[in-house]
């Protein structure tokens, strides 16, 4: 061998000898965890693992799965080679660094092989047992150990992640039950140690307290998952598209890969709260409150509904201060204010004139209430009573109707009227299936509802109108009768083009239908002619019989024309009865009427009010309504002409000694 040759020969056993004692340095260089902190990004990480309990395991360990041979520590050599690369490349800048630990390193011989078979352990007071969140399917997931125990998390390396717990076990689901009974964490074996409890909880157990009776509003969150979370990882639609597949969901970043799940998930807290306005929730003693009116305001939660009916304040977005507007201020010292509602609220939106809608809701919910509370006493008495092998379905359905009856009792009908009707019409449709089931005789009358026969722009606002009475020139109008057995619209009597709702039917429109059957009633609609003309009280005055009707004339006699219609009597009509003359009396007693009624209402406006006492104030009021009767009747005193003159004089007699009062 020449001495050139030679020289190469010793040159290269050099090389490779130093490549070698490198190589093995370097083996042994990057097998130590100290090694990892070469790259400035990765200091926190490594300053978290310096502080935790596997500051004594090497990062390889963990961060690989054990096992595989020379290969497999060849592949761990080539991925730390890649992540230098990309380190002295500034690759890393692109992408945060990423880690799995698979199961199979915290379970390798010598580390936590055995943590299965230790069965139940403590953290934080807590009672936890790996093997039943290990083997088990929890709410349908198979969870890995870094399932909870997180790669880093606030600078914790490897430990216990809380909110993951609560996310588990507190977040609602359609598919799987909340696991969130106090007792699978909390141990009455440490809630009564006074090693491990502040209060021992003895009593608590033996009396069977529910936790929330002292511990309130203890969980805080949703969890919810918003898709745009998707977005820190994901772009393509086909993924975004699985979104609503939770299982998948799961399965694909929990059981395949380490997903921490509040990358995903919103936090839910649960702890003890120290704050006196959360403390003080009144929902922690007087649970369910205004579950009533929240059932009507929303239209949903009554029995035998199966459509929700929300109000339409609901739908606009109106809380309930929206209504509930006025103060009442309590206390001394110490000041407390409640908000209330009064009919003026409605006027503070709606206009004037608007309150009294309210009470007509409140009105017809009261006659409604009424009649289905007297047909559930009479069907509770024959169910108790039967001896029929379907009385505990009858009972059944009667709990249904009772339950509709006192949603719309407590919760205030005014808070939903079209839903306060249709939880009373779905009372009675149970009140009668239980009579059916028992096979009972008694059968109910129906309960009128005009919601099917008044348009649905009017229903809106004057659900329940059918049960309201008013007043039409002098006489009772009865909705009920007109909508529900004549089936007339609103627009018959109603019109919006002017104003809203505008009265705009006339006598004569009236008289149209009710005048064509000359055998009806009169006093139908004619209550106050008729109590003038056959007798009877007004404002605390015994009206006596006109000396016709106690000659038993009819309003017919009067009132019928020769071609049997009716119509608005006069002085020629007497003569049907009377002999030639008698005419000039009709025309003196109204001319006499006319006279005297003109003179009572001249004195009632001359007199000074202010000077009045208040007693003298209350009997002239009373006057004044007396007056309006008699005006209203239309009659000008034909109907009763000796009480007419009486009577006015009377009363003209009283204004008189008002206005002589020093």
């Amino acid at each position: 061998m020449s001495k050139k040759a030679k020289k190469r020969l010793i040159i290269l056993a050099i090389l490779a000898g130093a490549f070698l004692v490198f190589s093995v340095a370097a083996v042994e260089l990057t097998s130590h965890s100290g090694f990892c902190a070469s790259c400035h990004f990765m200091e926190p990480y490594f300053a978290s693992w310096e502080s935790s309990t596997h500051k004594e395991i090497e990062c390889n360990k963990c961060h690989y799965p054990p096992g595989g041979g020379i290969q497999s520590k060849l592949r761990k050599k080539i991925e730390g080679l890649v992540m230098v690369g990309r380190y002295w490349t500034k690759l890393y800048v692109k992408s945060k660094p990423w880690a799995e630990i698979k199961d199979e390193s915290c379970l390798q011989s010598g580390c936590h092989d055995k943590r299965l078979l230790e069965g139940q352990v403590r953290f934080n007071n807590v009672v936890f047992d790996h093997k039943v969140h290990f083997e088990d399917l929890k709410r349908g997931k198979k969870l890995q150990c870094v399932s909870c125990h997180s790669q880093i998390v606030q600078g914790e390396h490897i430990t216990v992640t809380e909110s993951t717990c609560f996310i588990c076990h507190f977040k609602e689901s359609e598919h799987y039950p909340q696991i969130d009974d106090c007792n699978h964490c909390h141990s009455r074996e440490i809630l009564t140690d006074d090693n491990t409890s502040r209060y021992n909880h003895s009593l608590v157990f033996d009396k069977g307290f529910a936790c929330e009776k002292c511990h309130t509003n203890t969980i805080i969150g949703d969890g919810e998952v918003p898709i745009v979370n998707c977005y820190k990882c994901h772009m393509e639609q086909e993924r975004l598209g699985q979104y609503e597949d939770t299982d998948l969901m799961h399965s694909t970043h929990i059981t395949l890969n380490k997903i921490e799940c509040n990358q995903c998930h919103l936090d839910i807290q649960h702890k003890i709260q120290k704050d006196i306005e959360t403390i003080a929730d009144c929902q922690s003693c007087h649970t369910d409150y205004h579950q009533a009116q929240k059932i009507l305001y929303t239209g949903e939660g009554g029995r035998g509904v199966d459509h929700p009916v929300p109000n339409i304040m609901l739908e606009k977005g109106l809380s309930c201060k929206g209504c509930h507007m006025f103060h009442e201020e309590s206390g001394g010292l110490v000041k407390s204010d409640t908000l209330f509602s009064e009919a003026e609220a409605c006027e503070s939106c709606h206009g004037k004139g608007f309150a009294r809608i309210l009470r007509n809701w409140e009105s017809s919910t009261a006659k409604k209430l009424a009649e289905i509370r007297a047909i559930y006493r009479r069907a509770a008495s024959e169910v108790g009573q039967s001896r029929s092998q379907e009385k505990s379905k009858a009972e059944a359905f009667l709990q249904d109707a009772l339950f509709n009856i006192e949603i719309v009792e407590k919760g205030k009908s005014v808070h939903n009227v079209a839903f306060s009707q249709e939880l009373i019409q779905a009372a009675y449709s149970s009140i009668t299936a239980a009579l059916e089931s028992v096979k009972s005789s008694y059968q109910p009358a129906a309960i009128a509802m005009a919601s099917e026969e008044i348009p649905t722009q009017c229903s809106n606002c004057h659900a329940g109108i059918e049960e309201n009475t008013s007043r039409i020139y002098g006489m009772n109008f009865h909705h009920k009768e007109h909508i529900l057995n004549e089936k007339l619209e609103c627009s018959t009597c109603h019109s919006n083009t002017r104003l809203h709702g505008e009265f705009i039917a006339t006598k004569q429109s009236c008289a149209g239908c009710h005048h064509q059957d000359t055998r009806r009633d009169c006093s139908t609609c004619h209550e106050l002619q008729t109590t003038f003309y056959q007798g009877g009280r007004l404002e605390g005055l015994d009206i006596p019989k006109d000396i016709m009707a106690e000659a038993e004339a009819g309003c017919t006699d009067c009132h019928l024309d020769d071609d049997n219609q009716v119509f608005r009597s006069g002085r020629a009509k007497c003569l049907d009865c009377h002999e030639q003359g008698y005419e000039d009396m009709f025309d003196e007693w109204q001319a006499s009427f006319r006279e005297k009624m003109g003179a009572l209402r001249a004195a009632i406006q001359g007199i000074k009010r202010a000077g009045l006492s208040p007693e003298e104030r209350k009997q002239l009021a009373r006057i004044t309504r007396i007056v309006y009767a008699i005006r209203t009747d239309g009659s000008l005193g034909m109907h009763n002409a000796m009480f007419f003159d009486e009577i006015l004089a009377g009363l003209a007699e009283q204004v008189e000694s008002f206005s002589r009062t020093p």
